[in-house]
């Protein structure tokens, strides 16, 4: 099977997602293959010496992207790299396992065994994360075996044009006519994050590319998810979806790949700053990404590079309120966070 990962400016995650596969795999038989977008030359190239049996395949904006970085050009090209991501699925293995840089494996698992049952159980996507929530898997599952659970979805509706109008489209005040109607909720919408992930998952090959039809250079998973229910509602027999029987996979919270979506009100941290800091680190071997491992890096760590270093656009107090802030997106949503 194939793992791709998405990566973009932070090879000390990047460094600790491929050495946590190696670590945890019960068996030889992966791929991997990076998927970058800008990280620079020469951090890729520490990698490609510590691990010689990675791929890397690069985005068209790679140059651009990575020279910016290099030269500390913060106004970078926030272009995403769909068409990267598509032609990478488009070549993997039927089943993949799609996760990003910033994701590492906490216990054993064995992705042959996994390709082998999801084939013959159909199974369209398998959930490896969910954050300890509740509200992106469902309890109501009708068949398991030792490696997962598998469910058919329970969405409110699976008709693509209903789903349009009352979870999608958000003109006019519809939504509100909606919610006071009781049609709309938060968590009837929220249960259509079943049949959906952007990471963390096995995907079988045809459903991943269906999510993506016309997506128009843009990331929106209103229209993925519009193309989820839209299969389901044409194949419903087949629509069949899973979780591991336990988290495999956690993901970190102490930075960003970029400053995009990322600015929190009365927190100033330039995340390209804070990255080029603990790049830096890593790629001198003052930072080791295991340390702390299974759980999220060393804090403590990342903390005195900052103070040492003393760039104005990338301080502690900044830092530690950025975290705090962007930990808790996440946990008002009902995610559990280490």
């Amino acid at each position: 099977m194939d793992i791709l990962i998405k990566s973009f400016n932070r090879p000390y995650y990047l460094d600790r997602c491929i050495q946590s596969i190696v670590l945890n795999s019960q068996n030889s038989e992966y791929k991997i293959v990076v998927l970058d977008d800008g990280t620079p030359q020469k951090y890729l190239d520490k990698l490609i010496e510590k691990y010689p049996k990675i791929y890397i395949l690069k985005s068209e904006l790679y140059d651009e992207k990575s020279n910016a970085i290099a030269n500390n050009i913060r106004n970078i090209n926030s272009k995403i790299p769909i068409e990267l991501w598509i032609k990478s699925a488009k070549i993997a293995s039927n089943y993949f396992l799609l996760i990003e840089d910033d994701f590492w494996f906490t216990k054993s698992f064995n992705l042959k065994k996994f390709s082998l049952n999801l084939e013959a159980d159909k199974i369209k996507m398998l959930k490896l994360c969910w954050l300890g929530n509740p509200k992106l898997i469902t309890e109501n599952t009708n068949s398991h075996n030792n490696l997962y659970s598998i469910y058919s979805p329970n969405l409110y509706t699976e008709k693509p044009y209903l789903f349009n109008l009352i979870f999608r489209i958000d003109r006019f005040k519809i939504r509100k006519i909606l919610t006071f109607l009781k049609f709309y909720s938060e968590e009837r919408f929220i249960n259509y994050y079943t049949i959906y992930a952007t990471s963390g998952a096995i995907f079988k090959k045809k459903y991943f590319l269906n999510l993506w039809k016309n997506h128009i250079d843009l990331v929106d998973e209103g229209l993925q998810l519009f193309n989820a229910v839209k299969l389901i509602n044409k194949k419903k027999k087949s629509a069949v979806f899973g979780f591991s029987n336990s988290e495999l996979l956690k993901t970190g919270f102490l930075s960003s790949a970029s400053n995009k979506n990322k600015n929190f009100k009365n927190i100033s941290i330039d995340m390209f700053a804070f990255n080029k800091i603990i790049n830096e680190a890593w790629f001198n071997n003052d930072f080791d990404a295991m340390e702390n491992y299974p759980n999220d890096l060393n804090a403590e760590k990342m903390e005195e590079l900052l103070i040492n270093t003393n760039n104005p656009l990338a301080q502690v107090s900044e830092w530690e309120k950025w975290v705090q802030a962007f930990k808790n997106q996440y946990i008002s949503f009902g995610c559990k966070i280490d």
